[in-house]
């Protein structure tokens, strides 16, 4: 009889105990996998250790549990490898995540599938030590060029035939611009979109060295590389890398820990180089190539108070922006207009009153759309409402639209301008998440924008993501302050990503309405951003933010909010209560003036209960609560008092 440590893939609240204890007949060696009897439902789970009974009866009879016998054996033989066990535990730790959850991420998806067979391969094994990580600033038509040079360089020690290259891309938009770049290596390409056969016939290549070139989204970071010797990471500043399900990590983090692993060379290409980075330079923990030259673009800045003041405003476009569309269309050019918000205008608004429109199911003001008549849609749940004409807690009829111009109030502008001949006919095209319902009518917006021929590409964000491939002699910014979306601490960060990300597209000229960012985007065409960096990094210095510690945010969500709140508040009181508790046990004081961020700071803080941080969404009420945190403190040791409702996230993308 054999007692078995074993590790459930499944979701355990990372409070609780990750490994249990089971009983088996015979011995089962670390990496097999069993199926058991949890909370009387049957899961799948790996064998960490085992002990034969004879050995651990003592401690068996002074336990305060019964142990249960497993249900089946499913592989006798070991499935899993130890470098999987370790990428696993590092999530675990890292991101105070469900280790079973962690797990199960790292293992294909085909994983104990008659059909696909595998076998453990034993990984990071001596590797040798990496050299620091090295950042390479340059724009998205230059990074397969950047990439070349590296493999050219023989110093990297890339001369072996059989080494491997990893490029991580955000999304599968970037792939066809490194596939047909690299066609001569015949990349393999894999994402979440990769069925069970193919990412099984990958699998059996990367073991055997056949393949030589992966391009992927973050799931490839999990392929069995025997030889890899470069990790390059596109677009590290990229939303879509930190991951939206648990574990919730951060691509670039992830990717270059595997890399240390491999001993192999983590390389990041980026349009900017970003605040954390910046610090990392600072403490020279990273080499910087920056290649940036200043933007060949003219650039002009509208300032919309004047224009206001004046009278010049009629629409979402100025006098001056008109001029240029103008012009850049008669010279047979394209032109692009960055639209700051989907629709076709903000929150719809009483003017007797003052009364918003809020949709019944989130609390949160509706937008204004159009599609053949105006409605209100919520852009949390898509929750749809006819247009009112009237105010239900006035009766007013002077109710308004306000906020910037949606993509559809600038296209309908741009038709009336057509019809009244004040611009020549000329295609126009909307590209965001109204128009485009799936990949496959994005791919037919982006094609005709590819076309030879003046037209106008109204866009979203979404357009940010085809600076590999789309060019445009005309770039107008109609509401430049609208760019600057929420109150989170990276916000300002996020708008000199999105606005570097603008020169990727090889204007002639860029055009920017704004009300009070006169400055900003001078200073970026300049490529001059210390001192945007020094200012930032002062500031979240003196309030305490990242680079100078972490922040978890912590969530509950029920439909009764008298529950939300009740539980928020006892949840800070034992985590305040846990602190001091830290801080007795280990001797901990209070950061001294001026270390890493400090006046009086604690190695935690914790913000205080408020009905501000209450929100609700889809008719179920959500409480959050930030906590910051020294970055020498380890976070699971207050995080273990977390109530097992409420989720946790390190690290988060948003704070709000």
């Amino acid at each position: 009889m054999y007692i078995l440590e074993v590790l459930p893939l499944s979701t355990l609240p990372p409070q609780i105990p990750q490994i249990l204890s089971y009983y088996h007949d015979s011995n089962l060696p670390k990496g097999a996998v069993i199926e058991v009897s949890l909370n009387n439902r049957s899961v799948q789970a790996t064998v960490i250790d085992s002990y034969n009974l004879d050995e651990q009866k003592i401690l068996v009879k002074k336990s305060l549990f019964q142990l249960k016998k497993i249900s089946r054996v499913l592989s006798g033989e070991p499935v899993i490898a130890e470098w999987q066990f370790k990428i696993a535990l590092w999530l675990a730790n890292h991101y105070v995540a469900p280790l079973g959850l962690c797990m199960k991420a790292v293992l294909p998806p085909f994983f104990l599938k008659a059909r696909y067979p595998t076998e453990p391969v034993n990984l990071f094994i001596n590797p040798q030590l990496p050299s620091s990580p090295s950042w390479i600033i340059t724009r998205a038509q230059d990074s397969a060029q950047q990439i070349k040079s590296i493999l050219k360089n023989k110093k990297s020690g890339l001369t072996a035939l059989a080494d491997q290259i990893l490029i991580i891309v955000p999304d599968s938009s970037y792939i066809p611009y490194f596939l047909s770049e690299f066609a001569d290596k015949k990349p393999s390409i894999l994402t979440s979109a990769t069925n069970n056969k193919d990412y099984h016939k990958i699998w059996g290549g990367i073991i055997s060295q056949e393949i030589k070139m992966v391009i992927g989204t973050r799931q490839a970071l999990f392929l069995p590389f025997t030889n890899l010797k470069h990790i390059i990471v596109i677009d590290p500043l990229h939303e879509f890398y930190k991951s939206d399900m648990s574990p919730k990590y951060w691509t670039p983090e992830l990717a270059e820990m595997i890399a240390e692993n491999h001993g192999a060379q983590f390389i990041v290409l980026s349009p900017l180089l970003g605040v954390s980075a910046y610090q990392k330079s600072l403490e020279s923990k990273i080499k910087i190539n920056d290649t940036m030259k200043p933007w060949p673009a003219k650039i002009t800045v509208i300032d919309l108070t004047a224009e206001f003041k004046q009278g010049y405003i009629v629409g979402a476009l100025t006098p001056d922006a008109r001029d240029v569309m103008r012009k850049t269309l008669a010279q047979g050019g394209k032109v692009l207009i960055v639209s700051a918000r989907r629709g076709y205008s903000g929150i719809l608004l009483c003017q007797h009153c003052g009364f918003s429109f809020k949709c019944p199911l989130c609390d949160l003001p509706m937008r204004v759309h159009q599609e053949l008549t105006l409605s209100l849609l919520c852009h949390h749940c898509d929750h749809t409402q006819p247009y009112p004409y009237s105010c239900p807690n006035c009766h007013s009829s002077q109710i308004k639209a306000t906020g910037p111009a949606g993509g559809q109030k600038i296209y309908e502008e741009l038709q009336k301008m057509i019809a009244f001949g004040q611009l020549n006919k000329t295609q126009i095209l909307l590209l965001d998440t109204d128009t485009t319902q799936n990949q496959t009518e994005e791919d037919e917006i982006i094609n005709e924008t590819k076309k030879q021929g003046p037209h106008i590409l109204i866009a979203t964000q979404k357009i940010f993501s085809y600076g590999y491939d789309l060019k445009f002699d005309a770039i107008i910014i109609p509401q430049l302050d609208a760019l600057i979306v929420g109150s989170d601490f990276q916000t300002t960060e996020r708008l000199w990503y999105h606005l570097e990300k603008l020169s990727d597209f090889e204007p002639q000229q860029i055009v920017a309405q704004t009300f009070n960012q006169i400055d900003l985007l001078p200073n970026l065409a300049s490529h001059n951003h210390k001192p945007l960096y020094e200012l930032e990094l002062s500031a979240r210095k003196a309030f305490w933010y990242p680079p100078f510690c972490r922040i978890v945010k912590l969530t509950y969500t029920h439909t009764d909010h008298r529950k939300v709140i009740a539980s928020a508040r006892a949840t800070v009181e034992k985590l305040k209560m846990a602190v001091i508790h830290i801080q007795a046990r280990d001797k901990i004081h209070p950061i001294k003036s001026g270390e890493a961020g400090a006046k009086q700071f604690d190695r935690v803080k914790i913000t205080d209960t408020s009905r501000l941080f209450l929100k609700k969404e889809r008719g179920r009420f959500t409480y959050t609560i930030i906590i910051k945190i020294a970055n020498d403190f380890t976070p699971r040791d207050l995080l273990r008092y977390v109530p097992t409702q409420w989720l946790i996230d390190l690290d988060p993308r948003i704070t709000t």
